[in-house]
């Protein structure tokens, strides 16, 4: 005797399995009509826009779609994705954690800066905050939110936001450019501190509006100490390492070097020197690594240091291992290159 096809279709408990065309259309659906956050949903919404459970449970079971905390949602390929890339699986637990929030919210801190593109010390930070605006109840997003509910390594905050210039990265809603940059920096070393202001200036915030932003968030942990880090703040550093090795020569009494500074011979121009200290003739070069990778670029760089010579100036040389395990070193060769000049 046949059977009629939706009982051939039919799971132990007389459900209904759907084809793999099927799930292809429901996925479909729900990229047409969930609202997101960097391309995770809530189940909430889904539903609203016509989902059941019983799709959501189906697209679950078949690995279209992973879950990410009670309620929040990616896409199986994204998610698999995320776990061999760091950057994307905090975009998307940060994510995670915002689409069950009632009220905006917005990162913070770390993951904030590294939305916008400024450096991150070590591999990246271990709690990820976000912030909402101040005064709202903070607990029904922290201790009375049941456990399977709860996000871990996410940190919500309460600030005053009000003029902040916020906006959406990736998706993602953030504080400003500026205000990711002093908040981020009261997370780091000195130095490194100093290389995410450096970097923001980079990318057009000036040092005043570096200032401004600050009182909004002195109600953080280190924000007063990066603040006083501002007046160190230069858009000529080109990378951390950059900054990092100006202010470890500084510190040891090397004075402060002309950033991006060009030369030309009579053939044009030779280049630009990463720092340059007229008075000594000597120009600093910061060598990260990678930067020579191209046999091709190595021997672009042994003409150009030779033209530089040739105009009666000594280029020394350092790594990040070097300014940073034997700063010491490094600005004792400046010294022997000044000396030599000299004589």
């Amino acid at each position: 005797m046949d059977l009629a096809p939706d009982l051939v279709n039919s799971d132990a408990m007389g459900h209904r399995r759907r084809t793999p065309q099927e799930l292809d259309e429901l996925l479909r659906d729900l990229r047409r009509n969930a609202v997101s956050i960097s391309e995770v949903f809530s189940l909430k919404t889904v539903q609203g826009d016509g989902l059941t459970r019983a799709e959501v449970r189906d697209l679950l079971a078949h690995k279209r779609i992973e879950r990410i905390r009670h309620g929040a949602y990616v896409e199986q390929q994204l998610w698999v994705k995320a776990l061999t890339d760091p950057v994307l699986m905090r975009r998307l637990i940060v994510s995670a954690a915002m689409v069950g929030l009632r009220e905006p919210a917005y990162a913070y801190g770390q993951i904030a800066a590294e939305l916008h593109g400024l450096p991150i010390q070590g591999t990246g930070p271990s709690v990820l905050e976000i912030v909402r605006p101040q005064g709202r109840d903070l607990r029904s997003a922290t201790s009375r939110v049941k456990n399977r509910n709860r996000l871990e390594g996410v940190r919500i905050l309460g600030r005053d936001l009000e003029g902040e210039p916020v906006t959406r990265i990736h998706g993602i809603p953030s504080i400003g450019l500026a205000s990711s940059a002093i908040t981020a920096a009261a997370q780091f070393t000195r130095e490194y501190s100093v290389g995410v202001l450096d970097a923001a200036c980079r990318l057009g915030v000036t040092a005043a509006g570096l200032t401004e932003t600050t009182p909004r968030w002195t109600a953080g942990k280190g924000v007063v100490a990066a603040s006083r880090l501002i007046e160190l703040a230069r858009p000529g550093a080109e990378s951390v390492l950059e900054s990092i090795s100006r202010i470890r020569l500084m510190d040891r009494g090397v004075p402060e070097p002309v950033l991006q500074q060009e030369f030309h011979d009579a053939h044009g121009l030779v280049g630009r020197a990463d720092m340059w200290w007229p008075d000594f003739g000597v120009i600093g070069e910061a060598d990260g690594l990678g930067k020579y990778d191209d046999i091709s670029d190595l021997r672009a760089e042994k003409v150009r240091e030779d033209r530089l010579r040739r105009l009666g100036l000594v280029v020394v040389r350092w790594t990040w291992d070097e300014i940073w395990s034997s700063p010491r070193d490094v600005v004792a060769r400046i010294d022997r290159a000044r000396r030599r000049l000299a004589a």
